[in-house]
């Protein structure tokens, strides 16, 4: 007989999601809040990466209240606002901003640095095109994303996780350099604080993806080829995707992706709504101290 301190698998599943649930409150709220503090926006770059965080956020929230697998068509709740390719919907638009973001300020911080140096616009053609690589890296997984899904193939799912990881690995070295050439500590600029968050985000992201969550669906995948599971093609299994949900408030069913979906949830959209901030060097590739590093320190 179960005593009243005896937790079971049940209050697990339910601890998580109302953790899912309460981050999303939170991070809408630090959304609400930076979008004031960095009203109205100075330049188009302030103004595009305030509008961008907008989306993974929307995106997270929105998989907190409707958790979902895709390619085993499970859902927390059985409403179409659960359907499979609405949750998928959210996460391409949400992810492709994130990563646009990412890509964008990695621009914009080399763009500052070699017209500082130059004395008029310039930028290096290596952070520029490392930084555009990893958002057509991004792209690319976003459809592989859309093939795993249909498709229920958990090879696919393995790949675009890889791919994932390769799209912030390829931004690291353009990272790592600016990193060492612009003048000033870590905690001096916004600019430098987010190049070494870049680097280290950039370096753990990767190896997470390939040695966890990659090795998760290989398993599981190993597992569908013995029992002889049948795949989707593309287009019929699109339109299973929109129609097929299987609502389950099992633990089992859910145990083996919580610790994604918490990291993602969370960490992936903080970091976005951080970014709204616009991470510069300007000032401190002229000398003056840069106080949106003080602000980024504040803003939780």
């Amino acid at each position: 007989m179960l005593s009243p301190w005896d937790i079971t698998p049940a209050d697990r599943l339910w601890a998580w999601y109302g953790f899912l649930c309460l981050a999303a409150a939170l991070n809408v709220a630090l959304l609400v809040r930076t979008w004031h503090r960095v009203s109205p926006p100075s330049t188009k770059y302030n103004r595009w990466m305030r509008n961008l965080g907008i989306y993974m956020c929307l995106n997270t929230t929105w998989r907190s209240v409707f958790p979902s697998l895709y390619l085993q068509r499970r859902t927390f709740w059985d409403t179409p606002l659960n359907g499979i390719l609405v949750d998928r919907g959210f996460a391409c638009l949400g992810e492709l901003a994130w990563v646009f973001q990412t890509a964008w300020a990695l621009r914009h911080i080399d763009a500052e640095y070699w017209s500082s140096v130059a004395g008029k616009p310039s930028r290096s053609l290596f952070v520029q095109l490392s930084a555009w690589m990893g958002f057509a890296l991004y792209v690319v997984a976003e459809g592989i994303s859309y093939y795993n899904t249909a498709t229920t193939n958990e090879w696919w799912a393995a790949a675009e996780v890889v791919v994932d990881g390769l799209s912030y690995a390829a931004m690291v070295p353009a990272a790592a350099y600016l990193l060492l050439v612009v003048p000033g500590h870590i905690t001096a600029s916004s600019g430098k604080l987010f190049l070494a968050i870049l680097v280290v985000f950039g370096v753990a992201y990767p190896l997470y993806n390939w040695g966890v969550d990659a090795e998760m669906y290989m398993r599981r995948y190993a597992a569908d080829q013995a029992r002889g599971k049948q795949y989707f093609g593309f287009w019929e299994g699109l339109k299973d995707a929109a129609i097929t949900r299987h609502p389950s408030h099992e633990f089992a069913l859910w145990s083996g992706d919580m610790a994604w979906m918490l990291m993602y949830f969370v960490f992936g959209t903080l970091s976005s709504t951080l970014m709204m901030h616009g991470p510069s060097v300007a000032k401190a590739c002229k000398g003056a101290p840069d106080r949106t590093a003080d602000k980024l320190s504040l803003a939780i």
